[in-house]
């Protein structure tokens, strides 16, 4: 796919709010709406991935469609989730029926859901009833069935600009759009770790796609993660990803606006509780990020009872962190298991000052 860029800037009116990595969690977007008092007043940009990871991902997408049939003002740029699975659909080159096929399989194997899937439940098809001989026939039924939900995903700009903002799934190496215009908009998709590459911007950039707790060794924190001296912003509140996640969003009150005028909100759905007792923080000893994840279990007891996928228990399991060493205490349904290795979700053991009743 080559770079597209889309300029709303003469299109914007009120505050701009700006989502990314929704992920199939339509709820939370419908939730983090209405706890901001979204109107046609408003102006709602959405950095990519809106489906995958999370168990609502057609329905999300029919929300977001509904919004702009009623008129409210909604820009989506593509996300790199959304483009890999529509072009796995849409791909009609020789063997495309088995490497959808693969792909559901993987999908229903590692996440337990996706967009197609539902699209299947939808049709009352099991997953299992498809094969090699009838996926070609399945597809062309989708694809006649579900035209405008997908020509909605494959209709995405790769960066949307406002007025001092630039937006875009992943990121960029720079904010001369015309330097941008034309090349392989995947790379911008698809930029692990954009804030720690220390561009400098003249624009404010605002990026999703990379969960902003693994930009933080000492806290397990989701609130967006503001780059004043760069102007750039990262704003993936680990959705669907995360144990811990939420949908963030940035409140900009005018294409012009500065940094500093920017408000943050976020939407989850975790229960509210109180502190019986009073806790002193402790200072983390170790910090799982995804990408470092292996570790070994100590209590050999608890070994016979892990299966692939997640450990679903909620015992205190002792682990050992095999690139570092450092041997703690987790929830033992933070362990999964995948390629024959035993990984920890992302996990901090730090603690924080609360006071009774709070």
């Amino acid at each position: 796919m080559k770079t597209t860029i889309y300029d709303i800037t003469e299109k914007c009116r009120g505050r701009i709010i700006a989502v990314s990595d929704v992920h199939g969690h339509g709820h939370y977007l419908k939730g983090l709406l209405e706890k901001i008092s979204f109107s046609k007043e408003d102006t709602l940009v959405i950095l990519g991935d809106l489906i995958e990871k999370g168990g609502d991902s057609l329905a999300t997408v029919r929300y977001c469609m509904e919004l702009q049939r009623q008129n409210f003002q909604i820009y989506i740029s593509a996300g790199n989730v959304d483009i890999a699975r529509i072009g796995t659909f849409l791909d009609r080159s020789r063997g495309h029926g088995k490497r959808f096929l693969d792909e559901l399989r993987w999908t229903k194997d590692v996440w337990k859901c996706g967009f197609f899937l539902e699209v299947l439940a939808e049709l009352g098809i099991e997953l299992s009833k498809v094969n090699e001989e009838n996926v070609n026939q399945l597809k062309e039924r989708i694809s006649v069935s579900y035209a405008q939900e997908i020509a909605f995903l494959c209709d995405r700009p790769t960066i949307i600009t406002c007025g001092n903002y630039l937006f875009v799934h992943a990121g960029v190496p720079t904010d001369q759009l015309e330097t941008l215009a034309g090349e392989d908009g995947f790379l911008f998709l698809k930029t692990d770790a954009f804030l720690e590459q220390k561009h400098c911007f003249e624009r404010i950039v605002v990026v999703g796609h990379w969960p902003v707790c693994l930009y933080q060794r000492d806290v397990d924190c989701m609130n967006p993660v503001f780059d004043y001296d760069r102007h750039a912003i990262a704003i993936d509140g680990g959705c669907a990803l995360k144990i811990g996640g939420q949908l963030n969003a940035l409140i900009i009150p005018n294409p012009y606006a500065s940094m500093q005028e920017i408000d943050t909100t976020s939407y989850d759905d975790y229960p509210v509780v109180y502190a019986k007792t009073a806790q002193k923080a402790v200072k983390a000893t170790v910090c799982i990020k995804y990408y470092d994840a292996e570790v070994e279990l100590l209590k050999t007891e608890w070994q016979e009872g892990i299966r692939d996928g997640n450990y679903a228990g909620s015992d205190i399991v002792t682990l050992r962190h095999k690139s570092s060493g450092v041997i703690f205490d987790a929830p033992e349904k933070y362990l999964y298991k995948r390629n024959d290795k035993l990984l920890c979700n992302d996990f901090i053991n730090a603690t924080l000052d609360v006071e009774a009743g709070c």
